[in-house]
């Protein structure tokens, strides 16, 4: 019996060792993806949303007022890969539509399914000023969007759900929007904006979740800077060589001093001229900073 108790005591010892060791880890399918639609859920439940429908009315391509808003002043140490990490992810937020559809299985009994397409974001402004792309939030509001249009919520680094209460301004040319959150209180983590826009060359990090690995850090530089015509007139694009993928929609794009330097746009796959099929790049484009500040201080 004392052999048996000890063998079990080396196995729990062995088994909560383990565990300990996965937990130096973050689990994305835990912490996020499950947590996101559980705590979603709750404010769908408690009524404590902003539908579809009614932020529609506050999205619009122009016609919004400067904002009122306290930026950070502009950073100016050199910061490693790592302190960049660990401010930058803490201002980061995960962006997302969720709802609640029902449905009948094969069984004949009812099903409940919660609905997310996550996407990025990030702070700047304690008191819950968000930044994100202009299409994650259309693709919320527009009326095709059938199976999410509960609520449009925002989840920080810590597993906290916030649900966006409103609309501050929107830029279609630029594909930028401005989101408000009540934050209940707490001041949230924000992130410097640069006054100044980088250069070709310049070192560059990004913050974001693609395809589901959440608060995924990746680097890389400025690789070109053009111009390009969209409906509403040009506007300007940083291509960067940083890697980032579906999800990533609405990241900030940070320099070496931890200031956001663009925010992502789109990406898109430069395939061999003899050969459709063959890939050759994917040019990584991002709205520049002096955009976004356009947007805050002048409206459109």
């Amino acid at each position: 019996m004392k052999h048996f108790s000890k063998t079990i005591f080396l196995i729990l010892t062995f088994l909560v060792g383990s565990i300990q060791a996965q937990e130096l880890y973050k689990n994305s399918i835990s912490t996020y993806k499950v947590g996101l639609k559980l705590e979603a859920e709750k404010l769908i439940n408690a009524g404590d949303v902003v539908s579809g429908d009614s932020l529609s009315t506050m999205l619009k391509a122009k016609g919004y007022n400067p904002i009122d808003i306290n930026l950070k002043s502009m950073q100016k140490k050199n910061l490693s890969p790592s302190e960049i990490y660990k401010r930058v992810s803490e201002a980061a937020v995960i962006v997302s539509p969720v709802g609640i559809t029902k449905r009948v299985g094969k069984n004949g009994k009812a099903h409940k399914d919660i609905n997310t397409y996550p996407a990025s974001g990030y702070i700047i402004d304690s008191e819950g000023i968000i930044v994100t792309n202009y299409h994650v939030v259309s693709g919320f509001v527009y009326s095709k969007n059938t199976k999410a249009r509960d609520v449009l919520v925002v989840m920080m680094k810590d597993g906290t759900v916030f649900p966006v209460k409103a609309v501050l301004a929107a830029d279609k040319t630029n594909d930028l929007a401005i989101l408000k959150i009540d934050p209940k209180g707490k001041e949230l983590p924000a992130l410097t904006v640069a006054t100044k826009d980088a250069e070709i060359g310049d070192p560059v990090y990004i913050v974001s979740n693609p395809k589901g690995y959440y608060y995924a850090f990746a680097s890389g530089m400025v690789t070109d800077k053009f111009s390009e015509l969209k409906i509403g007139g040009y506007r300007n694009i940083m291509a960067i060589s940083a890697d980032y993928a579906a999800g990533s929609s609405g990241a900030a794009i940070i320099d070496q001093f931890g200031n956001v330097i663009a925010t992502v746009c789109y990406t898109k796959t430069l395939n061999h001229s003899d050969n459709p099929a063959r890939t050759q790049m994917v040019l990584k484009a991002t709205i520049p900073a002096s955009s976004l500040l356009n947007l805050l201080h002048k409206g459109n």
